[in-house]
């Protein structure tokens, strides 16, 4: 019975379909800069370069820090942060960590701009030669918060080097979201994380792929749903590690599940999301940063933004809370299963661009009265979707919910480790993950459609 009633609220939804150009809440193709400015639809090489000025002004900065109000005794990362163990990141940042090393990491891949309505778009682009009997295909991989292109730099060499075990070769395009890292930000009111679907499927129409796959993580989740969902005949495939199903079927069946776990969540992975007044209070206590960000976004951005101590500590705290729910209880907040460099270089390009404030206007932009009553959330995505789902992700929705939302779920992928960084804390494991994704699809793809 519990089967049927599933299949009749997503046989609903489908029947109700979405046209994002009749939506009024959609800013769908607007022009996001200066008026009166011509578009340059050049693509232009980019390399990182950090000016002496600007690293002189952060070591001095950095080696003439206050002191920090230490934390209440055995507090750990409960709080949000232990500044008791701040210097094991700080003292590196400004003692050890070696700048002229770093900026050449950063431009180890092929990197460009091009304009797209109206905003400078920053993005990485691998294209591999394609050995004899083997075809390419493109991935857009889009990032997330307080993330960047960094996150994806230990596996792109990985995904786009030919195997014999498979047929195909993978071109990566890595944008900065814009308002993040070396990618423009607006100075207009609108643009959040469905108006910057349209912005990237028209990046890689620009670079040639009038269709291509998606892969994505925290926003990069979010976007590359929006994009399957806006452009189902676009959008290929679609791979994240942040399944997310904010249908009001998935949210009354999570709800109504409370009552009996089993007929919602397989038996192994109730206590994922039940008892729910676990997953509430979870809420409760670690998401404190998105309502700030939501609410007031640019009080936020000019306190972590004139400090790197400041940036820093706000980004361990998310890196933290992002990575193991149980992190708070941990003096250096689990958070050495990454590498100073890895956070380090993740701040660097935050702090080189001053993007802390334009960053977090995503927020603002998406999670507002605007997203709310539009339909895409609603809004069938049938595009075929793999989905890898960490057991320290932050959201979990089971296959039930996911359902409601994405009619061709092909597969989830189950993880009994890991946090929301996967790329970063594991990036031979999110390699494996997202080519045997993309080979499933693929297989779907030839078999469905």
């Amino acid at each position: 019975m519990y089967s049927w009633l599933v299949l009749g609220l997503v046989a609903a939804a489908a029947a109700a379909g979405y046209d994002y150009e009749s939506d009024p809440d959609i800013y769908h193709n607007k022009w996001w800069g200066p008026e009166g400015m011509e578009e340059d639809t050049s693509i232009r090489p980019f390399k990182v370069e950090w000016k002496k000025k600007m690293v002189e002004d952060l070591l001095y900065r950095l080696k003439n820090r206050r002191r920090l109000t230490p934390s209440l005794k055995g507090t750990n990362y409960n709080y949000g942060l232990n500044t008791d163990t701040m210097s094991y990141w700080l003292d590196y940042w400004a003692n050890n960590y070696n700048f002229t090393a770093r900026e050449e990491y950063l431009n180890q891949y092929p990197q460009f701009m091009t304009d797209i309505q109206g905003l400078s778009i920053h993005f990485i682009r691998i294209v591999p030669e394609i050995p004899e009997g083997k075809y390419s295909i493109p991935l857009l991989m889009l990032h997330g918060y307080p993330g960047s292109v960094r996150e994806y730099y230990d596996v792109l060499w990985d995904l786009t080097k030919p195997a014999d075990n498979r047929d195909f070769v993978i071109e990566v395009v890595v944008p900065s979201l814009p308002g993040y890292g070396y990618s423009d930000a607006t100075n207009l009111v609108g643009l959040g994380f469905a108006e910057m679907a349209f912005i990237f499927k028209n990046l890689m129409n620009r670079l040639g792929h009038e269709k291509f796959y998606v892969q994505g993580g925290d926003w990069g989740a979010l976007i590359g749903a929006n994009m399957a969902t806006f452009f189902p005949d676009i959008i290929l495939g679609y791979h994240t590690t942040m399944p997310v199903a904010a249908t009001d079927e998935a949210l009354t069946l999570i709800t109504a599940g409370s009552l009996y776990p089993a007929a919602v969540v397989p038996t192994e992975l109730t206590n994922r999301l039940y008892p729910l007044q676990n997953t509430l209070e979870y809420f409760a206590q670690d998401f404190g940063y998105l309502h700030i960000q939501a609410a007031k976004s640019d009080a936020l951005g000019v306190c972590i933004g004139e400090s790197p101590t400041s940036l820093l500590g706000w980004f361990l705290h998310l890196f933290s809370i992002f990575s193991r729910r149980t992190n708070g209880n941990d003096p250096m907040g689990g958070l050495e299963i990454y590498s100073r460099d890895q956070i380090i270089d993740n701040l660097m390009i935050y702090w080189d661009t001053e993007t802390a404030t334009t960053s977090i206007r995503l927020y603002a932009e998406s999670f507002n009265k605007k997203t709310f009553r539009s339909g895409f959330l609603n809004a069938p995505t049938t595009v075929p979707t793999v989905a890898v789902q960490a057991l320290g992700e932050i959201f979990y929705f089971p296959p039930a919910a996911l359902n409601t939302k994405f009619t061709n779920l092909v597969a989830v992928d189950v993880l009994d480790d890991y946090g929301h960084f996967l790329a970063m804390e594991q990036p031979q494991l999110f390699v494996e993950l997202v080519l045997s994704g993309l080979q499933r699809i693929m297989q779907f793809n030839k078999q469905n459609m």
